[in-house]
C-alpha cells in the first residue's frame, strides 16, 4: 500500500514536470515565431502570437508595444509600455520612456517627463531587489542604528549612522513605490469620442468628453463599468473605453 503511495505521488511530480516543462517550451516557441513576425513587420500577426504568451514578461509586452505603434495604434502601444515597466530594468525603462515620448508627440500630446518619475525610474531601476528583501534590510538597520544610536557618540559611529539613515531611507522610498504601485491603478483612454458620466448607466449626464490616449485613475470597478478620475472631476465611464495599466 505504501509502495504504491509512493509510486503514485512519484508519477504524479513526473507528469507534472513535465506539462511544466512543455509549457516553458511552448511560450518560449511563442516568443520566438512572434519575433520572426516582428522582423518580417508582420506586425498583426506577431501581435496575436504575442497574446498567446501566458506569462507575459517586461520583453513580450514591450515587443507587444512595438506592434501597437506600427499599426499607428498609440493608445494600446501606451498600454503595453506602461505594464513593461513595471519589471524593467532602468535601460528597459528609459527606452520605453523614449518610446511613450514619440508616441505622445504622434497624437500631439505634450510628454511631462517629472522629476518625481526620474527619481522613481532610478530607484526601482538600478535597486533590483525583492519587498521581502527590502522590508529585512530596513527592520535589520533600524535595530542596529538604534543599538549604535544608544552607545558613545564617536566620528566613525555618526558616520555609520548616517550611512544607515541613507540607506534607510532609500528602502523605504522603493517600498513606497512598491505599495503606491500595487494601490494605485492607472489607465490609458483607448477608445475615441469617449465621454465621461456622473454615474455608471449610458443615461446619465455626461461631464466631460475624454481626450484619446490621456492617463486616467480608476477609483473603483463594476461589472461593464468603471469609476476614474480625470482631470479634476470624478465620473464613470464604460469598460472597454480604457485599459488598465
Amino acid at each position: 500500500m505504501v509502495e504504491t503511495i509512493r509510486k503514485n505521488i512519484i508519477l504524479f511530480f513526473a507528469c507534472f514536470c513535465i506539462i511544466a516543462l512543455s509549457h516553458a517550451g511552448n511560450e518560449e516557441e511563442l516568443f520566438l515565431r512572434g519575433n520572426k513576425y516582428y522582423a518580417e513587420k508582420n506586425y498583426t500577426a506577431a501581435l496575436h502570437t504575442y497574446e498567446m504568451i501566458t506569462r507575459k514578461g517586461s520583453a513580450v509586452l514591450y515587443n507587444m508595444g512595438n506592434c501597437a505603434f506600427h499599426q499607428e495604434d498609440y493608445s494600446h502601444a501606451l498600454v503595453y509600455w506602461n505594464r513593461a515597466q513595471k519589471n524593467a530594468t532602468a535601460h528597459e525603462y528609459n527606452l520605453i520612456e523614449r518610446n511613450k515620448k514619440i508616441a505622445l508627440q504622434k497624437l500631439g500630446h505634450e510628454y511631462n517627463n517629472r522629476w518625481g518619475d526620474t527619481i522613481i525610474r532610478l530607484l526601482r531601476g538600478y535597486m533590483l531587489i525583492s519587498v521581502l528583501m527590502l522590508q529585512l534590510i530596513f527592520l535589520v538597520l533600524w535595530w542596529l542604528f538604534m543599538f549604535v544610536f544608544c552607545k558613545k557618540h564617536t566620528g566613525i559611529k555618526k558616520m555609520m549612522q548616517a550611512c544607515m539613515c541613507l540607506t534607510m531611507f532609500l528602502c523605504a522610498s522603493l517600498l513606497t513605490v512598491h505599495y503606491v504601485e500595487q494601490n494605485v491603478h492607472q489607465a490609458i483612454i483607448v477608445k475615441k469620442e469617449a465621454r465621461l458620466l456622473t454615474g455608471p448607466d449610458k443615461s446619465f449626464h455626461v461631464l466631460s468628453p475624454l481626450n484619446y490616449a490621456h492617463n486616467v485613475r480608476v477609483k473603483e470597478s463594476r461589472e461593464g463599468w468603471h469609476k476614474i478620475q480625470y482631470a479634476d472631476m470624478i465620473g464613470w465611464v464604460e469598460a472597454d473605453v480604457i485599459q488598465i495599466i
